[in-house]
């Protein structure tokens, strides 16, 4: 499997875990704006500190130290950000000036 490959797969499973936590546990979602706004900041903020967290574990570039890296830091941040992106749409699309120009 190529680091492409693997890139493309490791990204679709962690929407589609966003997407399950979506549908299944809807009453974990923000019900206001500004609510999915903070969700969105705290996500983007993620998304900074995901790379230097991740040249911290241990013992890289090991194989095992590399998937716990992937597995135990990049898969939940990862899919918290595609959550985020999820609930902000899901939020603006309810919103009353969602459909106004």
């Amino acid at each position: 499997m190529t680091r492409e490959t693997f890139l493309l797969l490791f990204v679709t499973g962690a929407a589609t875990l966003a997407l399950w936590v979506v549908l299944r546990l809807p009453r974990l979602a923000p019900q206001s704006v500004r609510a999915a706004t903070v969700h969105m900041v705290a996500a983007l903020l993620l998304g900074f500190v995901l790379a230097p967290a991740l040249r911290l574990v241990p013992g890289q570039p090991a194989k095992l130290s590399v998937l716990a890296a992937l597995f135990g830091i990049a898969l939940p941040a990862l899919t918290y950000m595609l959550l985020a992106g999820f609930w902000f749409l899901k939020v603006m699309a309810g919103h009353p000036l969602a459909g106004r120009r």
